[in-house]
């Protein structure tokens, strides 16, 4: 049975599903093929409550409280608190405190810097465009409780418009220190760009000059180890630039890798919005997956999607002082919805739409009105900022012959806003006055070949050439090979199904109709997270949907066929070292015999997991329980995990499909 693609439900289970469930009750023997994951949307049953918000490259993935289940700190950007929530291993969540009520939040990173056993965590604020350039919030955990330790710690005296903070070893001491990448600093500026700040083992930083870290021109930044020096490594990027390797080197100094990594064509790739990493052919590299895409700011230029089935066109330009236009015709009445400007600075406009040459007004719709030719006739004098729509008349001939003709302009008298949005139903062809941008920019796969990264974007699919905004990574169908989960940002106003690919040794196949995507909204894909939520043994999916979307659950439901599929898994939580060096960084090795048919015999298998962030966009999880999918195998052979000051632990021939501890 080939089940490896898949396009059918039935209330929330896989036809695969059903089917292995009906061969293991009636004893039928079927191929050890691990099942075709499929995903059902848990969101209410997780009580994971959330706000319509701009969600920003989140969420943070960490377990907080050490009780072995990860929590969640989950970014809201600008209207609504970061809020956190505590996993549990029934699959539902609790709501924690909110840490910070304050706007502009862009990215979270956790980890325990003072070492004291807590997970501290640190935010990080926007400059108000760069005006009033802010530090970042340090808040130490306290026994369950968040203070704010921002001034005792010594980072508050260098603001800046803060976009993505990381802990890190810089200076391989055995404490974490703090970096800091930070959008492009204003003129009035006189602190650097990004920041660096020593740990100084008493609860303070102290700023570490490294001119060349200094200058990086990126707002996001994954932290990686690609030489094994024991000096983390940085992969820095974001939509506006090209991506640049940076090797961490004595004294808190970096050297631009990015020639000696990257092939020739790729050395000033740019449109990067997210990075996965992780080792898709099981040898011990690092391979990256680089989601690529068009930011808001890039899509506001003359922008449109138009659908012909539900007669809908949606518009999307700069809030630039501008003019600019575009005709269509109709069948008959239109209706004007969803006319929005995202606001730009603390002063609150309004872009109303003016009808007519009468310069009937209205403000911008919260929801749907028709407009009817009769009440639109006539052409406008277009003046002050606003949209400005009329009834041109019939058209007489041609194709259109009968259809009626409209136009729609727009003028901006100023900079006033960050992007201006607009939407009409009835629609049957358009004329725009420009070329509609395209938005769609490749995916990259890297694949580690001995130090160097090898373009291997072949093997993905044409979805993975659309305006894509995350990826994360895990082993979905516990098959022993690390598979994507893409978030698309799908249509002006429509959100589209996200791209599943799974991976048997280094290949991908597509899976259509996975059920992970919350579809039906005017959302769009962001990025979110992937771990075993309900300890079932398969990986399940938390997403972030922007724009005024929400955040969503799903559950994997390979643990439905696993019985007829062997499908087996490990999971390792990883602690403290004998001598108390915190999680990040560490490196745990499994190794263990594979029973397939083809495996050689004696053939060791090893896959490798480092604690971190598997993924990142502006935010930063600490991954320390490490999950593996076994296959066949039921038993692990070794299991090593080896921490940043090179002290091990070891366990022996470790049954599969269990979760255990090592260190403290």
């Amino acid at each position: 049975m080939n089940n490896r693609r898949l396009t059918q439900h039935r209330n929330g289970i896989s036809i695969v599903g059903l089917i292995c469930m009906m061969a293991f009750n009636n004893h039928y023997v079927l191929a050890a093929t691990p099942p075709t994951p499929m995903f059902n949307k848990v969101t209410q049953e997780s009580r994971l409550s959330s706000f319509p918000a701009w969600k920003y490259g989140g969420p943070v993935t960490v377990d907080l409280n050490r009780d072995g289940n990860y929590d969640l700190l989950l970014t809201n950007h600008d209207q609504w608190p970061t809020q956190l929530f505590y996993g549990s291993n029934k699959g539902a969540f609790t709501s924690g405190p909110h840490l910070l009520a304050q706007a502009d939040v862009h990215g979270i990173s956790a980890a325990d810097y003072d070492n004291d056993g807590e997970v501290d965590v640190i935010i990080t604020l926007g400059g108000g465009n760069g005006t009033q350039p802010k530090p970042p919030r340090l808040f130490k955990q306290q026994r369950g409780k968040f203070v704010d330790v921002t001034v005792q710690s010594g980072l508050a005296n260098m603001g800046a418009r803060g976009r993505s903070a990381r802990w890190l070893d810089v200076d391989n001491d055995g404490d974490l220190d703090l970096i800091q990448i930070n959008a492009e600093k204003m003129i009035t500026e006189d602190v650097p760009r990004n920041l660096l700040f020593i740990n100084q083992g008493d609860g303070k930083f102290k700023y570490h000059s490294s001119p060349l870290f200094e200058d990086i021109d990126a707002e996001k930044i994954l932290i990686s180890q690609l030489n094994d020096d024991q000096y983390p490594d940085l992969i820095t990027f974001n939509a506006y630039s090209a991506l640049q390797i940076w090797l961490g080197k004595i004294n808190g100094q970096y050297e631009n890798a990015t020639k000696q990594y990257l092939p020739a064509h790729l050395q000033d790739v740019g449109f990067v919005t997210a990075i996965a990493q992780t080792d898709i052919e099981n040898d011990g590299d690092t391979d990256l997956y680089l989601a690529r895409g068009k930011s808001y700011y890039q899509i506001a230029n003359n922008a449109l999607s138009f659908d012909k089935k539900t007669t809908r066109l949606d518009i999307r330009d700069e809030g630039n002082k501008s003019q600019d236009g575009i005709s269509f015709t109709s069948q008959g009445p239109i209706k004007l919805g969803d006319f929005y400007h995202f606001p730009r600075g603390p002063k609150l406009i309004k872009l109303p739409v003016f009808i007519g040459q009468h310069h009937a007004r209205i403000d911008p719709p919260k929801r749907s009105i028709t407009l009817t030719p009769e009440l639109a006739k006539g052409k406008p004098t277009i003046t002050e900022s606003g949209w400005y729509i009329h009834y041109v008349g019939q058209i007489q001939q041609g194709e259109n012959k009968g259809q009626h003709q409209w136009r729609l302009d727009w003028k901006l008298n100023d900079n006033l806003a960050w992007d201006i949005r607009a939407s009409i139903t009835g629609v049957t062809s358009i004329q725009p006055d420009w070329q509609p941008q395209a938005l769609g920019v490749d995916d990259i796969l890297l694949v580690n070949d001995n130090g160097r990264f090898v373009d291997a974007s072949s093997r993905l699919p044409p979805q993975s050439k659309h305006n894509n905004w995350g990826v994360i990574s895990a082993d979905f169908d516990n098959n022993t090979y690390s598979d994507f989960f893409v978030y698309r940002f799908g249509e002006l106003n429509k959100r589209v199904e996200d791209i599943l690919l799974l991976n048997h040794q280094g290949q991908f196949t597509q899976v259509e109709g996975h059920g992970a995507t919350a579809l039906g909204s005017q959302a769009h894909g962001d990025m979110g997270t992937a771990f075993d939520i309900d300890k079932d043994g398969f990986v399940d999916i938390i997403s972030g949907d922007d724009d005024n979307g929400q955040w969503q659950v799903f559950n994997n439901l390979g643990g439905v066929a696993q019985a007829a599929s062997k499908a087996n898994f490990i999971i390792v939580n990883v602690g403290y070292s004998a001598s108390g060096i915190d999680p990040l960084g560490a490196k745990v090795v499994i190794e263990y015999h594979q029973k397939s048919a083809t495996q050689a015999k004696g053939k060791i298998d090893k896959q490798v997991f480092t604690v971190g962030s598997i993924s990142a966009a502006h935010s930063q999880s600490l991954m320390n329980i490490a999950h593996f999918g076994l296959g066949e195998a039921n038993q692990v052979k070794t299991i090593t995990v080896t921490w940043r000051d090179n002290s091990q632990l070891q366990q022996h021939d470790v049954a599969a499909s269990q979760w255990i501890s090592m260190g403290n």
